[in-house]
C-alpha cells in the first residue's frame, strides 16, 4: 500500500482554536444526507419526530422495542438543546469510548473520571450525578412511523426500564420485549420528561416471528450502532437528578 494511500489509524485532534468553528461548520455535512431512520424527541414532555407529534398527541405511543444498549455520552461543554450537536465522548455498550468520539476521555468507562457520581454540575452550580449521561438507547417499531425509531431514555427513566423487563421476565414463561407492544407514556409528577413504560398488546404468532428475524437485520443492527447525537442526550437536571440517582 502505498504512503499515500494508508488510512490515519488514530482520532483527528483538530487545534483547540479550531474546535468551535469546526462544530458549527460541520452542520453542513448533513443537511442532505437522510438517515433511514427517525429519531424521538422527549424535549418538553412530548414524544416527537421532526417536530410532529406521535401516538396520542405525543403524551403516549406504542411501539416494538427490538433492540436496546447502553449509551454513554459526555460533553465537555453544557449541553445546548437549541444547538444539539454530538458529544464529546460516548460509548456504544458502556465499556470504552467509540472510535469515532472527537475526544476519548479514558480507555474505559469504568474508570473514567466523568463517569462518576459528583463529577456533573447542576445549572445551579452544584456538584451532583455524573457528568457523563448513562443512558440506554431503544430501537423501536411503531404502527404508525414508517420506519424504524431509535428513542434515547434519559438515566432517571433507566431504573423504570430494568423494572419493566425484570416484570417481563418474572412470569411463567417469562416474555421476550420484543413479544408485546410496549406502552410510552410519562411520568405525570416528575420535574424533567421521564418516559415510564407499560405492557401493551401482544404480538399474533405470525407478528412474533416476523419481529423475530427483522430485530436481527443489518437495516436494525444499522440503527443499534448509528453515531450519537444531541438526541441521544436528554437534560435531567435539578434536585429530582440527584434524589434519582440514589435509588441505583
Amino acid at each position: 500500500m502505498k504512503k499515500k494511500d494508508q488510512q490515519i489509524s488514530v482520532p483527528f485532534q483538530p487545534p483547540q482554536e479550531l474546535i468551535k468553528q469546526y462544530r458549527q461548520d460541520a452542520k453542513e455535512n448533513l443537511q442532505n444526507v437522510k438517515d433511514l431512520f427517525h429519531r424521538i424527541s422527549i424535549q418538553g414532555g412530548r414524544y416527537r419526530i421532526e417536530e410532529r407529534f406521535i401516538g396520542d398527541k405525543g403524551i403516549e405511543f406504542s411501539a416494538v422495542i427490538l433492540r436496546e444498549i447502553p449509551v454513554n455520552v459526555y460533553y465537555q461543554s453544557p449541553f445546548d438543546p437549541a444547538n444539539p450537536v454530538g458529544p464529546d465522548c460516548w460509548s456504544l455498550g458502556g465499556l470504552n469510548p467509540d472510535g469515532s468520539s472527537p475526544q476519548m476521555e479514558s480507555e474505559w468507562c469504568l474508570t473514567c473520571r466523568w463517569n462518576k457520581f459528583g463529577s456533573g454540575t447542576s445549572r445551579e452550580g452544584k456538584r451532583r450525578g455524573k457528568a457523563c449521561h448513562n443512558t440506554r438507547r431503544l430501537i423501536l417499531k411503531a404502527p404508525d412511523v414508517e420506519i424504524n425509531a431509535l428513542l434515547s431514555l434519559p438515566p432517571t427513566a433507566i431504573k423504570g426500564f430494568n423494572n419493566y423487563l425484570k416484570e417481563l421476565s418474572s412470569g411463567e414463561p417469562p416474555i421476550p420485549v420484543y413479544a408485546l407492544y410496549t406502552v410510552f407514556g410519562f411520568d405525570p409528577v416528575a420535574q424533567y420528561p421521564r418516559p415510564v413504560l407499560k405492557r401493551g398488546e401482544f404480538l399474533s404468532v405470525k407478528q412474533y416471528g416476523e419481529i423475530k428475524q427483522y430485530r436481527i437485520s443489518q437495516e436494525v443492527v444499522d440503527v443499534l450502532r448509528a453515531y450519537a447525537t444531541g438526541e441521544d442526550y436528554v437534560t435531567v437536571d435539578g434536585e429530582e437528578k440527584e434524589e434519582e440517582e440514589k435509588k441505583f
